[in-house]
């Protein structure tokens, strides 16, 4: 593509978008990271949380970019232009879609937003459309999937460049539908701006990202801004009991379907269910659609999991996957590394690994895990070991503190990704939260804690592990070392003969 081909698009979609050419030259690509420039690029000097890329320009010139794009006051560096812009992610989310042409638009794009269930859910919609035959791709916190070859993920929600790129080559490979986790940040800072979604799924809003969010109105707002993109054409899911649940769809222009436990429907469309068990091995329950009952039985664990099985057989009922269809690949799903990931033990006890690092998650784990060990009956106590992240929202940190002590009979509190901070000031603002007298300790290092909890397990009782799922790493003070909560509960699980008591 030519920057003369480029002004014109960009002109004919909107006068705020047009610029003059000086001098025409063939795009060879975009990147608004100066170090990855080549000959021919056009470079996006980007403010950033971390860097400005207004310091890199003149790099990226030296390096072959022919074009420049600022939000600042700048002026041409020789003959080459620099163009200053308002609401610059903005623009290079255009850019990047006019120059990959426009792949949202050449496939169904679902996107799914909300603080707890995204993965579990993106992957289960992800297996429903597969099991009917449909060419599918994914893109969320774990991997990126384009048809059978699998990508390591770098972000839950790439920037607009890698989300356009990405798109088109999904495109090219004639994938037909793409399932991807929508992340708040994502949103505020526009890397999803100009996609054309088919259909929207908000799972639930809970207190996370207020670092960056400041308050839950704003996260809200965040997060609503995907429903609000929607055509007439597309489909808008909410979880209805959910207090957001009905307010995330106010404006949207989509068709409203609701899915929920406790409510009543109120269309044919929306999805109940009823009749709910859970145990250990999984949840059965019968889904309710248009006055038609389907049983449904999954592997997956715990009532969360109830709501990402309706939410995610609510997106493909519209695009005409059978009840059939649904019911056995929620049968034949084996789960989600890192998401209520259970390990028998050979002292029976049940060991679970869960990503659950928000307040609200960790308490869904927990409850969980608590009604799986009161239907089975058997006395079981719950061990909960976890920690909190650094350098992230510092406000979940007691409230965590208090839910674990308080739902778990022992408790076990440890380090997760201190990040920049220091391991036990963490410790302390999670221990600041604890009202409970139940039984906790602290132990810092966290192989030794998993230790611990697996040497003072019973029979009957659930390990919960949380914070870190499907993470291989620990990071402290910036260097990334491999830690897997996995590897280390098979490490040490055969040393507990079952006598330990919590």
């Amino acid at each position: 593509m030519k920057l003369s081909e480029l002004s014109k698009k960009l002109s004919e979609r909107s006068l705020k978008y047009k610029f003059d050419i000086p001098e025409d030259a063939e795009i060879t690509g975009i990147s608004y990271d100066s170090r990855k420039i080549h000959p021919g690029n056009i470079f996006f000097a980007v403010k950033g949380l971390q860097s400005d890329g207004n310091k890199f320009i003149t790099e990226a010139i030296a390096k072959g970019a022919v074009l420049v794009f600022t939000e600042e006051e700048s002026d041409s560096v020789g003959k080459l232009p620099v163009i200053s812009v308002k609401e610059i992610r903005k623009y290079m989310a255009v850019v990047s879609g006019i120059f990959y042409g426009d792949p949202s638009s050449k496939l169904k794009l679902i996107g799914i937003t909300g603080t707890n269930g995204k993965t579990t859910t993106s992957y289960l919609i992800h297996s429903m459309l597969s099991e009917a035959g449909y060419k599918t791709g994914l893109i969320g916190t774990i991997e990126y999937r384009i048809g059978d070859k699998k990508f390591e993920s770098k972000l839950t929600t790439p920037d607009s460049v890698e989300l356009n790129m990405i798109l088109n080559i999904m495109a090219i490979e004639n994938i037909e539908y793409c399932v991807m986790e929508v992340s708040s940040i994502a949103l505020s800072m526009d890397r999803v701006y100009g996609l054309k979604f088919d259909t929207a799924v908000f799972t639930n809003l809970t207190s996370e990202h207020l670092d960056f969010h400041k308050d839950m109105e704003s996260y809200f707002i965040a997060k609503k801004i995907l429903f609000d993109s929607l055509s007439e054409n597309s489909f808008a899911l909410s979880n209805i009991d959910d207090e957001y649940g009905e307010m995330i769809t106010e404006e949207t222009k989509g068709h409203k379907i609701f899915y929920s436990i406790d409510a009543s429907v109120k269309n044919k469309k929306d999805l109940n269910a009823k009749n709910v068990k859970l145990d250990i091995n999984g949840i059965k329950f019968d889904l309710l659609r248009s006055g038609e009952s389907t049983e449904i039985s999954c592997g997956l664990a715990g009532r969360f999991n109830v709501y990402n099985a309706l939410a995610s057989a609510g997106t493909v009922l519209n695009y005409g996957v059978d009840l059939n269809c649904i019911k056995t690949a929620l049968s034949k799903f084996e789960g989600v590394p890192g998401r209520f990931q259970k390990l028998q033990m050979p002292n029976g006890a049940v060991s679970v690994i869960d990503y659950s690092h928000t307040s609200d998650s960790l308490k869904n784990a927990i409850d969980a895990a608590r009604e799986i060990i009161d239907d089975e009956g058997k006395g079981g106590s719950l061990i909960t070991i976890f920690g909190c992240g650094g350098n992230k929202d510092k406000t979940k940190r007691p409230v965590m503190g208090k839910f674990a002590t308080e739902l778990s009979d022992y408790t076990i509190i440890t380090s997760d990704n201190p990040r920049f901070e220091e391991p036990l000031e963490i410790i302390k603002e999670i221990e600041s939260g604890i009202k409970s007298d139940k039984k906790y300790e602290v132990i810092e290092n966290r192989e030794e804690a998993i230790k611990k909890g697996i040497e003072v397990s019973s029979p009957g009782d659930i390990i919960l592990i949380c914070g870190k799922g499907h993470e291989t790493y620990q990071e402290v003070k910036g260097i990334r070392s491999h830690f897997d909560d996995r590897e280390i509960v098979l490490k040490y699980m055969n040393q507990n003969s079952g006598n330990a008591e919590a």
